[in-house]
């Protein structure tokens, strides 16, 4: 209480160590370790997540990657990359295992959270095995929430970083995606693909061998838009929009220049004769899919075909409207 009666707010320090997380160890999580309470708040981060993630308690492992970028944190960016990194790679992308969905989840996007702020992105490439593992799993939701991690880190990883490693590890990990034989890893490919051929377009220069790994991503998109399962075709479909975007060598997207009123930006002839003659193909095979899933989609995406015709009126005219045409006489909705 102070001099004047008044009653004055007691302030406590935030809790310091591996879980200052705002709250204290539960007697639950000791139990789950077999460890006593007050020795949970002198054991080092690292161990402290270990211990956590080895334990037969779903609860305790949840909480421990709920809290995978508190832990970065406390460790420092060095520890960061010289043994969680490591670790979550060991246990995660070089294991088979089935994990708990929940606990897969949550890793694919605290994995986002420790890239820029702890991990820097030119170093931040080890954590493509762990995402690409993530885009192979079995539930939609892990797999979305991987795509996303992985588009929001791939344009990170330059400056700074070894172009000719990282464009090799980015093209050969969504090879394996687009050829695995379940389609789970297919569909995570499509959502993959416009941001590595951004990286390349964006960093890679006119060197004849990048213009040769472009083209093969090119031709990955194709077949994936021509795979036999709907749900692939479905996810090429989704994400042509952007796959066009990237190729056309365009910064911002359709939607975005449209509601900012930006004028369109001047598209070098090479791009636009490859959105031409490599993607419109593309775009009107999928506005006449059986699916009409993959048709909805397909048609959604034709303000970015136009952008990425450069909205010349008489090619969109030709090459565009008939689909949205189509799209607005089309009886399935």
């Amino acid at each position: 209480m102070s001099d004047d009666g008044e009653t004055s707010e007691v302030v406590h320090a935030p809790i310091a160590g591996p879980l200052a997380s705002g709250t204290t160890p539960s007697l639950t999580l000791a139990r789950s370790l077999n460890c006593e309470p007050d020795a949970l708040m002198s054991m080092p981060p690292f161990d402290l997540f270990v211990a956590q993630l080895s334990s037969d308690s779903t609860e305790a492992r949840v909480d421990a990657m709920k809290k995978l970028s508190i832990v970065g944190e406390a460790m420092g960016k060095e520890l960061t990359l010289s043994k969680l990194i490591p670790y979550l790679v060991e246990q995660i992308a070089d294991n088979e295992k089935d994990d708990d969905d929940e606990i897969l989840l949550i890793l694919a996007g605290q994995l986002a959270l420790l890239v820029p702020g702890l991990v820097p992105g030119s170093v931040a490439l080890p954590l493509v095995p762990i995402l690409e593992r993530l885009c192979s799993t079995e539930e939609t939701v892990v797999r979305d929430k991987a795509v996303e991690s992985t588009n929001k880190i791939v344009p990170l990883l330059m400056p700074g970083g070894n172009f000719d490693d990282t464009a090799t590890q980015l093209l050969a990990t969504v090879k394996r995606l687009a050829s695995a034989d379940w389609f789970t890893a297919k569909v995570s490919a499509a959502g993959i693909l416009p941001a590595i051929y951004a990286f390349y377009h964006a960093h890679g220069g006119s060197k004849g061998e990048n213009d040769e790994a472009k083209r093969e991503l090119r031709i990955l998109f194709k077949d994936l838009s021509e795979d036999d399962t709907p749900m692939v075709r479905r996810s090429a479909a989704k994400h042509l929009g952007r796959f066009v975007e990237a190729v056309a060598g365009l910064t911002d997207s359709a939607e975005t220049m449209v509601k900012s009123g930006k004028k369109q930006p001047a598209i070098g002839d090479e791009n636009k004769k490859l959105v031409t003659y490599e993607l419109v193909p593309i775009f009107q095979a999928l506005s006449s899919d059986e699916q009409d899933s993959v048709r909805l989609l397909s048609v959604s995406c034709s303000g970015s075909v136009g952008c990425g015709l450069a909205r010349e009126p008489g090619v969109t005219a030709e090459l565009v409207l008939p689909v949205v045409r189509g799209g607005c006489a089309d009886l399935s909705w």
